[in-house]
């Protein structure tokens, strides 16, 4: 089960076992249910490859104080 990558970019390696250092090869790695994902990602331009990586390193996680119960409430009020 692939976790959700919410923070992505803050936990490599990459895969179950941590066999990928980075996301380029946790992508090659994939197979089963995931290699026609894993397929249409190589047969990407190099340009449009390099905007998913730069979309996956902008999936930080949230500051802990950002959590906060009142910061929700302060969000969800304006």
């Amino acid at each position: 089960r692939t976790p959700p990558l919410w923070g992505v970019r803050d936990n490599a390696p990459y895969l179950h076992d941590g066999r990928a250092p980075t996301f380029a090869e946790a992508i090659a790695w994939h197979g089963g249910e995931a290699a026609p994902s894993a397929r249409d990602f190589r047969r990407l331009e190099k340009e449009e490859q390099e905007e998913v990586f730069a979309f996956l390193n902008c999936l930080t996680a949230p500051a802990p104080e950002s959590l906060a119960l009142e910061s929700i409430v302060t969000v969800a009020e304006q």
